[in-house]
């Protein structure tokens, strides 16, 4: 009976100092994003933290690719976009989801021999600086209205793999 209660309380104890130390644990802060776009008129403006990465060696549909990604959402709406640039040099390929004024607008021009659906029409443009960059957008979503602006990271983080 001693051993069962000395066992019990041995678990309680460290499953406190274990949950402890989560709660305690800091929160990923993000780096500096700023998000400029005008989406059917509606604009679309964050800065603050937000999330990019970036891998030199990516797969979308089977095809090798270096990706990009910048996210930033507030209360005013968000912005996710991810660029491809497939090692074949076939050229760029994105997606670009944002939310503003109650609509939803979206442009995927991601299309390989393996897959991928177009939904509008459009070019990112993307220009390096120290650590970070600035995606240059010119589009126009799947359900019409044209998506104009851009996102800018102070810096990428490795992406991590999905599904892997």
């Amino acid at each position: 009976m001693l051993i069962r209660r000395i066992f019990a309380e041995s678990v309680c104890a460290v499953l406190m100092i274990a949950s402890m130390g989560v709660a305690q644990s800091p929160t990923k802060p993000g780096v500096d994003v700023s998000i400029a776009l005008k989406a059917a008129g509606q604009t679309y403006a964050f800065n603050g933290k937000g999330e990019c990465t970036y891998a030199p060696v990516a797969w979308i549909f089977g095809t090798g690719a270096q990706q990009w990604k910048v996210e930033g959402n507030n209360a005013q709406g968000s912005a996710s976009l991810t660029l491809w640039r497939p090692a074949a040099g076939s050229g760029d390929m994105f997606s670009l989801y944002a939310s503003t004024g109650g609509k939803s607008y979206i442009v995927n021009t991601v299309k390989t021999s393996g897959g991928g659906k177009v939904e509008g029409s459009g070019k990112v443009t993307f220009t390096s600086a120290g650590s970070g960059g600035t995606f240059t957008i010119d589009g126009t979503a799947a359900k019409g209205g044209t998506i104009a602006g851009t996102m800018k990271c102070s810096a990428f983080s490795p992406a991590v793999a999905e599904g892997g």
